[in-house]
């Protein structure tokens, strides 16, 4: 588990699924990247997460990505997305494709093909715990 303070989390927190392989290696390579150690990450299998952000629903979570940011505003799938690569240093450069039709249709896409695939790794994976 993360070492996020689980009482009153810095945001912005993203919600994740600590028992999927694919959101692990996800977090694991945000966890990576320059100037991501200020993204506090947190499990969506801990009910303590809905309590400090009542907001959330776990079936929501458990469907696609969510994050809560600066704002306290929850971003899903493909926002979760774009406001990531918009925080990274050397993407700015680049804003102006997230601002256009195409790219955010190709971020919706990766976003799908990603939530198809997790899904995909859930069903095939005797460990999971498909019901939360």
């Amino acid at each position: 588990m993360d070492e996020t303070n689980l009482a009153n989390p810095k945001l912005p927190v993203l919600i994740f699924d600590d028992k999927c392989t694919l959101c692990l290696r996800f977090k694991t390579a945000l966890d990576r990247l320059p100037g991501t150690e200020d993204i506090s990450k947190m499990s969506l299998h801990d009910d303590n997460v809905y309590k400090i952000f009542p907001q959330l629903v776990k079936e929501e979570c458990q469907k696609v990505v969510h994050l809560i940011d600066e704002k306290n505003t929850v971003l899903t799938g493909p926002q979760v997305i774009t406001y990531l690569l918009e925080k990274f240093p050397g993407v700015q450069k680049f804003a102006w494709l997230l601002e256009s039709n195409m790219g955010q249709k190709a971020i919706q896409i990766f976003n799908k093909v990603i939530e198809n695939y997790r899904e995909e790794l859930q069903n095939e994976c005797t460990g999971c715990n498909k019901n939360g």
